[in-house]
């Protein structure tokens, strides 16, 4: 037994899962309905010109001129874990704030990236650290030196190499939140031209920062989403045009997606400036939350135009029936430009403003004096004695469609005192088998987000009345390969606690889950595969005409050569690594599909678990999805009872390999034919993009014990008797679930009562 740790936090499992009742599962749609107008931008442009790139995205952005001009909001039911992921906040940035995160290089703007380092790190009485991406050691190297020159702290800089296309961070970069107490982050869609930018996040989150990334599925750039109090989040209008009703998006599932990843229960929609007074479309451009109970709001000049007039007045009696107060710097435009006073950031108590003038900061013109002086004016009574007023010279950059706010994200700062921790795997549910391999993993975050020392593994199969330890004192990696011994038992959890450098001490709890004896049979190339029944074709038009109810949803079927090459795919590097199976181009207009069939052997009636494996990825950061086919539903769908377009098992989108997961604990039989076939579906939800296999494997799971010896003790017996009644009812996953339905019923009753005494 483990002893009782004293002064720990205690959380649960942190594994984040969409699955919402009556709705898909999203992915990215991007494609405005045919009412929609696109905005063209009639400014100097980029794409092989040398030229940095604006913050408006190429072809334009799209925008509904029949748009209400009221605001309106979707409210969803609190929900805490209701999805096994802990609990979850989105941090507002009037929150502690650990540092900010900026992209440089020296042809999009240093000099104003330059500007917002030195104003952040030189005051000796502040400690936040700026973050660094640039491209190469090169350009840390010129970065440094002109850092240095501009009196930049550069004990406060930490520089991170990860390639990108542009500057504005804020767009692409990761949104961070808080889950369960630790730091993690969560990864939108980003512009398609940009595929450099739109993968940052995710290369952040594993390799920089190291905390757990979820990709989210949802087109937003981060300048289109503020967090505020009780859980709320604002955006424009501009959501529901980039993930379309024609995509399977609507208003519910987009504010579910916003409650499940970034822990919103109120999503507050405002509507989108007209795209001729402002390229991005994002909330940023007019408004900001200063802190709780405090908002900036533009008010445009009179004789501008009178959408953004209506817009932006419209908003202020909302803002203030919400419990804000508002204050109005002026906004404006000129020679196509939009100029505005809200994109700005806040860091603990200062706030970096743009300005434009030249009586606060040289660079600028002289005629916008009285409107910087307005502004600092709003900005000061805003904040009154709680943060000072930095402003910073942006001139030269607002004509891309952006001034600071869209350069920068800031780092959440973790002020507890005690570390917080969370587990990741086991999510709740799992069958892990005795003698089988699996990784424990979780996440944890100590004061001013320092790491942790050291972590203490245990597990309980008694539902965490008592403890044995798995291993004790390695280094807190976040994952550990565990062997499990020979225990059984359907209430088993793990424990993991970590240890600070300084001697505090924090534990977080798994969901249950189950530990039995039993046998995985792995099918993939080698076993239940082959040319004529595996890795069928390779495009189709578009999800609606060819992929909707269609088993076999391809054109050209693989050649024996070309499955010879995925088969044996075993690609360590890139696109041009010669081991790796690259699906052929696809046609404008039509998305990379494959469908994968396996025969498996067991009977549905046999399986308890099924774990599905695809590792690849689509190109140029395309989102690839992994579906099951539904024999019960004649659909594709998400192994959970849900089919239909956005409705599938796992996503990502990347520039490298990963492993798209699935798992199937109910209702198997409706997933397997009664010739043992069973069906999957990869899809790349962008056309043009070829897809890069390396392998794929369905792992099936069958506990070994005798109907209704839950326990796994060799008896069907009292105890047996006991979970079966505690767990009656929908029970997705659960052992005592004898026929695997969904339900605990009768029928499991009756098969406990048949099989009563001991087994074999």
């Amino acid at each position: 037994m483990r002893p009782i740790v004293a002064s720990m936090a205690v959380a649960g499992s942190c594994l984040l899962v969409a699955s919402f009742a009556g709705a898909d599962r999203t992915t990215v749609a991007g494609e405005p309905d045919a009412s929609v107008r696109v905005a063209t931008q009639d400014r100097a442009s980029v794409p092989g010109t040398g030229a940095p790139l604006p913050r408006y995205r190429e072809g334009g952005t799209p925008y509904d001129p029949g748009q209400s001009l009221a605001p309106y909001a979707v409210s969803r039911p609190p929900a805490l874990d209701d999805t096994g992921g802990g609990f979850i906040e989105s941090p507002p940035e009037y929150g502690p704030m650990r540092g900010v995160i900026f992209q440089y290089s020296t042809g999009s703007w240093p000099s104003v990236v330059r500007a917002c380092v030195k104003a952040l790190t030189a005051d000796p009485n502040h400690d936040e650290i700026a973050y660094v991406v640039v491209s190469s050691q090169s350009v840390v190297n010129s970065a440094t030196a002109s850092f240095i020159a501009d009196g930049v702290d550069m004990s406060k800089v930490v520089f991170i190499i990860q390639p990108t296309n542009s500057v504005w961070l804020r767009d692409y970069g990761p949104h961070f939140i808080w889950q369960d107490g630790t730091v993690a982050i969560v990864d939108s869609h980003y512009y398609p031209n940009r595929p450099l930018d739109n993968f940052v996040p995710t290369r952040l989150g594993d390799e920089d920062f190291g905390v757990p990334t979820y990709d989210m599925g949802l087109y937003y750039s981060g300048g289109n989403f503020q967090p505020g109090p009780n859980r709320s989040g604002f955006v424009t209008s501009l959501i529901n045009l980039d993930n379309p009703a024609s995509g399977g998006f609507d208003a519910n599932f987009i504010a579910g997606l916003y409650q499940t990843y970034q822990g919103i229960d109120t999503l507050h929609v405002m509507p989108q400036l007209p795209f001729s007074v402002d390229g991005t479309g994002h909330i940023d451009m007019w408004m900001y939350l200063v802190d709780e109970d405090t908002v900036i709001i533009s008010e445009f000049l009179p004789g501008s135009n009178q959408t953004a007039i209506d817009i932006t007045n419209n908003a202020v009696p909302y803002m203030q029936a919400l419990g804000f107060e508002v204050f109005r710097p002026k906004a404006w435009n000129s020679g196509g430009t939009h100029y505005t006073y809200t994109n700005a950031f806040r860091v603990n108590d200062r706030i970096f403003v743009p300005v434009y003038g030249t009586a606060l900061v040289p660079g600028g013109n002289g005629s916008y004096n009285d409107e910087d002086a307005d502004a600092m004016a709003k900005w000061q009574a805003a904040v009154g004695h709680d943060a000072q007023i930095v402003p910073i010279q942006c001139l030269s950059i607002i004509p891309a469609a952006g001034a600071i706010h869209c350069i920068v994200m800031q780092v959440p700062r973790y002020a507890e005192s005690i570390p917080s921790a969370c587990v990741v795997a086991p999510a709740g549910g799992d069958l892990w088998l005795v003698g089988q391999a699996e990784t424990i993993r979780w996440n944890a975050t100590d004061t001013d987000n320092a790491d942790l020392a050291t972590a203490d593994l245990f597990y309980s199969i008694d539902d965490g009345s008592s403890w044995e330890p798995i291993v004790q004192g390695i280094a807190d990696t976040g994952s550990f390969d565990w062997t499990i011994p020979s225990v059984a038992g359907v209430h088993a959890r793990i424990q993991v606690v970590v240890h600070s450098t300084d001697g505090d001490v924090a534990a977080a709890i798994s969901n249950p889950f189950r530990l039995a004896p039993g046998t995985a049979t792995v099918y993939d190339f080698s076993s239940g595969a082959g040319v004529s029944n595996f890795g069928f074709g390779r495009q189709t038009s578009s999800w609606s005409n060819n992929v909707e109810g269609n088993l076999g949803p391809v054109d050209i079927p693989l050649t024996a050569a070309n499955y010879l090459a995925l088969s044996t795919s075993n690609a360590t590097g890139g696109d041009s690594d010669p081991n790796r199976y690259i699906s052929p181009t696809v046609s404008s207009g039509s998305e990379s599909t494959h469908i994968f069939e396996f025969a498996i052997a067991e009977s549905p009636e046999q399986i308890d678990e099924i774990r599905v494996l695809w590792e690849g990825y689509a190109d140029a950061c395309t989102q690839a999805e992994l579906y099951v086919w539904n024999f019960a539903l004649e659909n594709w769908g998400d192994g959970q009872g849900q089919s239909g377009q956005n409705r599938f098992l796992d996503n990502f989108a990347g520039n490298r390999d990963e492993d798209l997961v699935g798992f199937i604990r109910s209702d198997i039989g409706d997933y397997i034919d009664a010739d043992g076939t069973m069906v999957f579906l990869v899809y790349a939800e962008r056309s043009g993009d070829e897809t890069f296999h390396d392998y794929m494997s369905v792992t099936v799971k069958t506990a070994a014990s005798c109907p209704g010896d839950i326990d796994g003790n060799g008896v069907v017996d009292g105890a047996d008797l006991g979970t079966l009644l505690a767990d009656w009812g929908p029970c997705d996953g659960c052992a005592a679930d004898l026929d695997g339905n969904g339900m605990v019923d009768g029928a499991d009753l009756g098969a406990a009562l048949a099989a009563w005494g001991g087994c074999e």
